[in-house]
């Protein structure tokens, strides 16, 4: 089965390149619309650069001499001997041993779109999942879950969360859109073939169709429901509908307090007694990201959460929410607290209270972006399942903010660290994967 995957730039957040520049250590074959392929050397390059509604391609030396033009708007490009890899030289992905430049195998497909390049690699859907197991998970977890995460991401390629149907692709290759492929490697890892090469073919379905397959990092002994960390992706409706097989459960033996008729104030709780436990029992507890704590002065904070929060109003996709007090202002910070949480605890609404008044910021990836800070060298706080501690000085004004927190990413979903100590207690990869995503099948695709 074949599957098409948009590749992003440097930075992973856009589809649109400025230029894109390819070579291949076995010599390419280039394609402009239905035309002769022409041979290009491994001592070549090609550069595709927007001229209008089309583009213009040279064939270069490395040294980049022109030595042949072309002009086209649908250009392919293939390594002429199998199974040599095309190198995207325009563009970096990131590799253990640094920023290296895009390695993929397969066709890539060029097209021009608004006055710039867009790139798509065409490949067979095993030959994708090479690239984003090597790119997601590591090859030292046990079997069972690497064989647990090939058949979510399988099934992930096949229904993203966001549709790239109209980029002319399955699925794109940003971990900040879809998951991650960071494209392949000359030797792919024996334990990553061996987990996707057992499970040719399965995928999650549910009522016969393939299934969102969220996954993250670690869930901090308890993964939350969809509805407490997405929105709609069609109508960006929060909370959107909840989606039956993306449930929270428990990774183990927790406090009481945990749930979805829980209260606000046994959630917290049920939080707080889990962080503080000396060795909890749960499947994930052996990852260093299972709880974590950020110390952060109310300097630093009022010095930059105001800006963080004016750059997420100024973003559509962000604004609606971001919610000011009436009068727009932010005043210096009195305290924070978590207004609303999901079963898992995970904070559903921030309340930034200030001089000026109560800011409210919802959803988790927002309230994790709302505590980004430079000065404290912070992109995001590790996940939303989180509390306070908060210190007043003499004058009784805020002066410290310890936030704590359990687990890393969103938590829904599969979760690869309670894969992994799954996996370690005996539990297959068919367990695994009913365990986080309740009341689903394993089939074969065309099955």
């Amino acid at each position: 089965m074949k599957i098409k995957v948009a590749i992003t730039t440097t930075d992973l957040t856009s589809l649109e390149h400025k230029q894109a520049f390819f070579t291949a250590p076995g010599g390419l074959l280039v394609s402009i619309g239905d035309s002769k392929p022409v041979a290009v050397s491994a001592l070549e390059q090609v550069r595709v650069s927007p001229r209008g509604q089309s583009a213009e391609v040279l064939i270069t030396t490395k040294q980049g001499k022109v030595l042949q033009t072309l002009k086209g708007s649908e250009i392919s490009l293939k390594a002429d001997r199998a199974p040599h890899s095309i190198f995207v030289d325009s563009i970096k992905r990131a590799r253990a041993n640094g920023q290296q430049r895009a390695e993929y195998k397969g066709e890539i497909l060029v097209s021009m779109h608004a006055g710039k390049v867009r790139i798509r690699l065409q490949l067979d859907l095993e030959d994708y999942l090479r690239g984003v197991l090597e790119s997601e998970i590591p090859a030292s977890y046990h079997t069972e879950a690497l064989k647990a995460q090939a058949v979510a991401a399988r099934t992930y390629a096949l229904n993203p969360r966001l549709s790239h149907e109209k980029d002319g692709a399955n699925v794109c290759d940003s971990y900040l859109c879809c998951q991650y492929f960071a494209g392949h490697k000359q030797v792919t890892s024996s334990r990553h073939l061996e987990a996707i090469e057992s499970t040719a073919g399965e995928i999650v379905v549910h009522s016969g169709k393939p299934i969102l397959a969220l996954f993250s990092s670690n869930a901090g002994g308890h993964t939350s429901n969809y509805e407490n960390c997405f929105s709609d992706p069609a109508t960006g409706q929060f909370p959107p509908t909840p989606i039956p097989y993306l449930r929270g459960v428990a990774e183990g033996n927790l406090p009481r307090g945990f749930g979805e008729t829980s209260s606000n104030a046994e959630l917290e709780s049920a939080l707080k007694a889990l962080w503080h436990t000396q060795s909890p029992n749960t499947f994930d507890a052996w990852s260093p990201h299972f709880k974590w704590q950020v110390r952060m002065p109310a300097q630093a904070l009022e010095a930059h959460m105001h800006h963080e929060l004016s750059k997420l109003m100024k973003d559509k996709e962000t604004a609606p929410f971001v919610i000011p007090p009436q009068n727009g202002q932010f005043g210096h910070i009195q305290k924070f607290s978590i207004s609303a949480r999901g079963a898992s605890g995970v904070a559903i609404e921030l309340q930034i209270h200030t001089s000026a008044g109560v800011w409210k910021v919802k959803k988790e990836l927002i309230i994790r972006s709302a505590f980004k800070n430079p000065e404290l060298k912070l992109a995001r706080l590790k996940s939303a399942r989180i509390f306070f501690e908060q210190e007043n000085d003499h004058l009784g004004l805020l002066s410290i903010v310890t936030v704590r927190g359990l687990g890393w990413g969103h938590g829904v979903g599969l979760q690869q660290t309670g894969a992994q100590g799954m996996a370690l207690k005996g539990n297959s990869y068919r367990q695994i994967l009913n365990h986080y995503f309740t009341n689903t099948q394993i089939e074969k695709i065309g099955s």
